[in-house]
């Protein structure tokens, strides 16, 4: 069976593919791994690969988000526990959300009632994970890597993940675009910047909700829906963070 994929990029795409690879190159520039942790927590990348993937919210989009979890764990078990190189231990990781994801994509019912358990699963997964897995303070880092180098990478990342948009479906606005940059830069603080998947469980799992709802109850195309969505994100994103920062305590310096 052939595998669905797009040949050509639409505004979306292009934007989705620019938006991202600033953003991880500007995220690769920051020490603090608090502070990359939040900027990894912002759902900008979720925003423009729905309006890329335009299919309306479902299932796939809130397991992509216990994958991305996964993703994040697995990276730094890879590269602090069996002591794979960095750039190993996110290529093994990422091919492991692609499985997964295309796997999960195809058997996965879209159907109403799988949204809202899958939902309702990440969420309490998510707020779990930050009752049980304390923050601890970890070394800043910033690599000397050259900027140019940096984007070229993402960029390229970002264009194979739309190249394959319609195989992960509602995965592919998880995928860890921002986060492979972020875990690449931050591998001397994998711990802070993977606790931040749950934090966005928690928030962004409260704006699928309000995505589906505006999409199924109002007839709400996804642009429209994504603006529900961002209310109801920063109303619960702002004071979660604020309580993440206090825990996770002053960095420590190198």
């Amino acid at each position: 069976m052939a595998i669905p994929f797009t040949l050509s990029f639409s505004p979306w795409d292009l934007a989705l593919l620019a938006a991202v690879t600033v953003m991880g190159t500007l995220l690769a520039y920051i020490p603090d791994p608090r502070w990359k942790a939040f900027v990894l927590g912002l759902p900008i990348p979720f925003t423009l690969a729905n309006l890329s993937l335009a299919q309306p919210v479902g299932p796939s989009h809130a397991l992509g988000m216990a994958v991305l979890l996964l993703f994040m764990n697995l990276v730094r078990w890879l590269h602090h526990g069996a002591r794979v190189p960095i750039v190993a231990a996110i290529v093994v990781s990422e091919g492991c959300y692609l499985g997964i994801a295309a796997l999960l994509n195809a058997v996965v019912p879209r159907t109403p009632l799988a949204f809202w358990l899958c939902l309702g699963m990440v969420i309490a997964g998510g707020g779990a994970y930050l009752a049980l897995v304390p923050a601890r303070p970890e070394p800043s880092a910033r690599s000397p890597l050259p900027m140019a180098v940096k984007a070229a990478a993402i960029a390229g990342v970002i264009a194979i993940i739309i190249l394959l948009k319609q195989v992960l479906g509602g995965f592919m606005t998880m995928f860890p675009m921002v986060g492979t940059i972020a875990v690449y830069e931050g591998r001397r603080s994998l711990w802070t910047i993977g606790r931040q998947i749950p934090v966005l469980m928690i928030t962004a799992g409260p704006m699928m909700a309000a995505m589906w709802l505006a999409q199924t109850l109002l007839g709400a195309a996804v642009p429209l829906s994504l603006v529900a969505g961002w209310v109801v994100f920063l109303s619960v994103f702002v004071p979660v963070s604020r309580a993440q920062m206090r825990k996770a305590g002053p960095r420590l310096d190198p």
